[in-house]
């Protein structure tokens, strides 16, 4: 059985996951459109250096620069996305975004059953995965904004079940 601020301990646990679930899954469509985004970015300008190359007659005002021009931005932003790994950022935010999710429910499923037995074992091994969920997300960037704008959702959509 739970103590009262134990129970509490369990309410906040299970938001705080729900808000962290919800940001990682933001985060991870975000990477999700920022390579999108450099992929179609290097298909353009990597198209367009293989047509200024080819096009031996290149009109007025367009000088020999532009084939090394166009040539070096698709180099450069090649070489961004590589580095920037947002491919990888991706699958590692939306690996945190399912495992807060499981970790919500876990939460969840105790908040349902406070008065078990075990329920003080139980809380402090979500306490525990918690943590190192936390260590595991310590990669990521912080956006506050993000944050506040998935902390309001999900407490407007718990504020019925809020405890006394």
């Amino acid at each position: 059985m739970l103590s009262e601020a134990q129970q509490r301990r369990v309410w906040e646990g299970m938001l705080s996951a729900e808000i962290r679930a919800n940001y990682f899954a933001e985060l991870s469509g975000k990477y999700h459109r920022k390579q999108r985004g450099a992929t179609w970015a290097i298909l353009f300008l990597s198209s367009g250096a293989a047509l200024a190359v080819l096009y031996t007659g290149l009109p007025a005002g367009i000088g020999p620069w532009l084939p090394p021009l166009l040539a070096l931005l698709t180099a450069g932003l090649a070489l961004y996305t590589l580095v920037a790994q947002y491919p990888k950022l991706a699958f590692d935010s939306a690996d945190l975004h399912s495992r807060w999710s499981r970790l919500a429910s876990k939460y969840e499923a105790l908040w349902e059953n406070v008065y078990a037995e075990e329920a003080q074992e139980q809380l402090q091994r979500l306490t525990e995965e918690g943590i190192e969920l936390s260590r595991m997300a310590n990669p990521f960037p912080y956006h506050q904004k993000a944050m506040l704008k998935w902390q309001d959702h999900v407490v407007r959509h718990r504020a019925a079940h809020v405890p006394a």
